[in-house]
């Protein structure tokens, strides 16, 4: 689906989309740690998140969930860009600049 619409976007709506669709993957890192299985569940993996949460307390499930969050939120944006940017490297597509036109 988002390949489809993507082959007719220019530079610009790439980017915007991607920058909007994107995860921040600090911040779902920060929600592990504080909320364990909350990183989970904000990524939308909510049966993970709930056994996370209920087992946390052995604190083993609730590191593991700190490192799974953080992996799979980077592992999301990963394959955002590979299907918005198909055959890009990731650092070229974020050192790219976007002309600005001023009127």
């Amino acid at each position: 689906m988002i390949k489809d619409a993507v082959a007719s976007m220019d530079l610009g709506q790439k980017i915007l989309l991607y920058e909007s669709m994107k995860k921040n993957v600090g911040l779902i890192t920060l929600i592990s740690i504080f909320i364990p299985g909350g990183g989970q569940i904000y990524l939308g993996e909510y049966l993970k998140g709930l056994l996370i949460l209920l087992l946390a307390w052995l604190v083993l499930p609730w590191l593991y969930g700190i490192y799974d969050a953080h992996t799979t939120a980077s592992g999301f944006n990963r394959e955002l860009h590979d299907l918005i940017y198909p055959g890009q490297m990731l650092a070229e597509a974020e050192s790219v600049k976007v002309p600005v036109q001023e009127e």
